[in-house]
């Protein structure tokens, strides 16, 4: 066996990536480093599929890298796919555009396809430049250790391999490969990392630099596995909704942000855009007074402290306001809610526990100043309430009583006349309208599930 292969294979079965039962679909752009991963995987052994993805970046040139990934395929009698796309720029990042394309484009293809591993053909210069570029920009150790050799069903059997091995493999081949002139271009970062920096420190201070990152990748990559470990652990022992902060102010401040990256994934969302200044303004809800008080993340997240939990949700739609006329008698629907509510006479007489009830959905209101409807609305600011045996004052402080968290209060009916508020669903009724034995007419307004 080519000693290039059997490293290949040594690499794949230290890190668990693949068995011959796998569908594997291999991301080929043409040059030398998926060139070499096709021709290894393919001795191998491997089911392999080939997958392309034309960026059309660079007219013709892209077109002819096409075709000979294609004609590679046809050799290896594999199966071949290709999709062109039109790469836009993400925040003036060609590089990053080009990468979510392709990992769109393999996703969509390992799912209506049935792979259930995708083989990428980062080598090991490209993790070390990852880690310098990245250290340059202050990651914490999860990004230090990015480009895994296993990640999910992404796998990257030349993790451990170098660029100068690749090359010297497809020479003894004679296999020749794609060469793409933007990989020359000085005004990415990674081209002025790969070709100026990493040699210039090299040559500086360490010729067996690219060896010694990468040990040192390996001890970072396990250190960080175990302290996620340690997170998965708390987690699991701290069941519940969120997080408890007075719990959260007495762990140390890195397992702290280990807690809060992980329920974010948890609750299913890309940490790509979180950056540590986001995770230190979400540690900063954990200080005195931050009730009520939350933190917009990119792609729509927010950390919300509530009280004495921090929450963790997509930003909702901003709550619509609404107001209806409850005829009495009668039945509402409010499809803002998707509730129901209904206004019934009473005609049996009312003892002094059934007027001061404070039953959450339903309550007796005497009727003798209400007209034939009620109007039930939202919450707004500086609405005033007298509930039956609790202080009179504004709802928000009768919310912030009861501790209704802010993002619900928006949704919260009241039943209202022009000039006062009846009832606030689940608490008790105003003392203004609380029947007696006296009361002629007595009405029961219900909340119902929709």
């Amino acid at each position: 066996m080519i000693p290039f292969i059997g490293k290949v294979r040594e690499t794949i079965s230290r890190h668990h990536m693949l068995s011959l039962q796998d569908r594997v679909l291999a991301g080929v752009s043409g040059g030398a480093d998926s060139t070499a991963l096709l021709f290894a995987l393919h001795e191998l052994g491997y089911k392999l599929a080939v997958a392309h993805l034309n960026h059309g970046l660079r007219g013709t040139e892209s077109d002819q890298d096409e075709q000979f990934v294609r004609d590679l395929a046809n050799r290896l009698a594999l199966p071949f796919f290709s999709q062109a796309a039109a790469i836009r720029e993400a925040a003036g990042n060609v590089e990053a555009a080009g990468r979510q394309a392709r990992r769109n484009f393999f996703e969509s293809l390992a799912r209506d396809h049935g792979f259930n591993k995708v083989a990428l053909a980062h080598n090991r210069e490209d993790r070390v430049e990852t880690f310098l570029l990245h250290l340059m920009r202050g990651a914490g150790s999860e990004g230090l250790v990015s480009m895994a050799p296993v990640s999910g069903a992404t796998v990257r059997p030349l993790i451990e391999s170098s660029r100068p091995e690749i090359e010297a493999f497809l020479t003894e081949l004679g296999q020749s490969w794609r060469t793409d002139r933007t990989n020359l271009d000085m005004s990415f970062a990674r081209n002025r990392m790969r070709l100026e920096v990493l040699p210039r420190l090299t040559s500086l201070f360490n010729v067996q630099l690219p060896d010694s990152l990468t040990r040192t990748i390996t001890l970072l990559e396990e250190e960080d596995h175990w302290m996620n470990g340690v997170a998965e652990v708390w987690l699991n022992e701290h069941p519940g909704v969120g997080l408890d902060v007075t719990e959260l102010r007495a762990l140390p401040p890195a397992l702290v942000r280990r807690l809060i990256r992980l329920m974010l994934r948890r609750a299913g969302w890309d940490l790509t855009d979180v950056t540590f200044d986001h995770i230190e303004a979400v540690r900063g809800l954990l200080e005195d007074g931050k009730s009520g008080k939350s933190i917009q993340l990119p792609r729509r997240l927010v950390v919300r402290r509530e009280f004495h939990r921090l929450g963790f949700s997509e930003a909702p739609q901003s709550a619509a306001e609404f107001a209806y006329d409850l005829s009495i008698p009668g039945m509402l629907r409010v499809p803002e809610l998707g509730r129901v509510f209904s206004a019934t006479f009473v005609s049996e007489p009312v003892d002094a526990q059934q007027a001061f009830s404070d039953a959450p959905t339903r309550v007796l209101v005497d009727a003798s100043g209400l007209g034939s409807c009620v109007k039930i609305r939202s919450w707004k600011p500086g609405d005033y309430y007298k509930p039956a045996g609790w202080p009179a004052g504004k709802i928000k402080k009768l919310f912030q009583r009861a501790r209704v968290p802010r993002s619900q209060r928006g949704r919260w009916p009241l039943f209202t006349t022009e000039s006062a508020v009846i009832w606030v669903t689940s608490f008790p009724v105003s003392r203004e309208f609380t029947p007696s034995a006296d009361s002629k007419k007595i009405v029961a307004f219900e909340a119902l599930e929709g």
